[in-house]
């Protein structure tokens, strides 16, 4: 948009989630049209709702027909690969990409806190009873990138030294931290999904952390 990516622009209005949700919706639609036609499923969600992939090369490779949307695996017949909307095709590769899942080998769950299928941590890094026991890198968001993750190891280094100091800010930081149920999801309604329980909305997120780095230095 007039030369600047699309997400700087998007990023900048600051919109309630339903109303951001209808526009953007509305101005996706407009630049690509309606992906289906591609042969993408109709969505069973809203926008930002789940982690959105940001990727015109996809779009373009589809519209050339270089690659092609199929829908969930049945299963596999020696290379013949059974998919649930009848169609069976042969290959000779088959690359799993979709995602991890959260595993720590080195250390005892019961040390993280973990409930279900992920740690249970105050801002997805902080232990709520430990203060010697961090976890840096356990976010996802839509454009927290680098920046995000750099600003939040400032935050864990300004509380270790303030730890010892034993300054005051310490003391209040140890009692926020004690309650990682902050909902930090920016008022969009996620969905139930393992892969989007430690998915944040990045404004959120961010205007957190900076409030605690604020508040430690």
């Amino acid at each position: 948009v007039l030369g600047k990516p699309a997400d700087t622009i998007g990023g900048k209005l600051k919109l309630p989630p339903r109303l951001k949700q209808k526009i953007d919706s509305a101005l996706l639609k407009l630049f690509t049209g309606d992906p289906q036609r591609l042969g993408f499923p109709h969505p069973d969600h809203k926008l930002y709702e789940s982690h959105p992939i940001v990727n015109s090369l996809i779009l373009y490779h589809l519209g050339h027909g270089d690659i092609a949307v199929k829908p969930d695996i049945a299963r596999f017949d020696g290379k013949c690969v059974h998919f649930k909307d009848g169609s069976v095709a042969e290959y000779d590769l088959v690359v799993l990409a979709t995602g991890y899942k959260l595993h720590y080998p080195f250390i005892d769950k019961k040390y993280l806190n973990w409930h279900d299928t992920t740690p249970r941590l105050y801002l997805n890094a902080f232990h709520p009873q430990f203060d010697n026991l961090f976890v840096l890198g356990m976010i996802e968001a839509a454009g927290i990138g680098w920046q995000g993750r750099y600003e939040l190891a400032e935050l864990m280094a300004r509380f270790i030294l303030a730890s010892q100091r034993q300054a005051r800010a310490a003391a209040e930081f140890r009692k926020i931290k004690s309650n990682p149920m902050t909902d930090l999801s920016g008022g969009f309604k996620y969905m139930k999904l393992e892969r989007m329980a430690y998915y944040v909305h990045k404004e959120t997120y961010l205007k957190l952390v900076k409030k605690h780095i604020a508040l430690l230095k």
